[in-house]
């Protein structure tokens, strides 16, 4: 493990004073903690951010935030973002077209 040095605002020394004795561990643990929470937390919001400008596909957003398809999707969700891109129009003529291949093979 590699070290790295910053610089900390006394605010924020005396909340990871704080959290280090409510969770019975060291800063440094805090800190990493903190740090594996915040990483996942704008991987998300780097994909989202990325995904309504067709930068990034839901699969690619979900792969860069390290979640599932569908982990994303409810996540774009609640976020307000539609995860389908089709329009009303399109989604009725899929449907059609799927209701035809069903009758077609007698699954129906």
């Amino acid at each position: 493990m590699e070290s790295v040095q910053i610089r900390i605002g006394n605010e924020y020394i005396n909340i990871l004073k704080e959290l280090s004795e409510t969770l019975h561990s060291s800063r440094s643990e805090v800190i990493r903690r903190v740090m594996e929470d915040g990483i996942k937390d704008l991987r998300m919001k780097i994909a989202m951010e990325k995904y309504p400008d067709e930068e990034f596909s839901l699969c690619m957003a979900a792969e860069f935030a390290d979640v599932s398809i569908q982990q994303m999707a409810k996540y774009l969700a609640q976020k307000g973002i539609p995860f389908f891109k089709q329009s009303i129009e399109e989604t009725i003529r899929d449907t059609k077209e799927a209701e035809g291949w069903l009758s077609d093979a007698n699954i129906n």
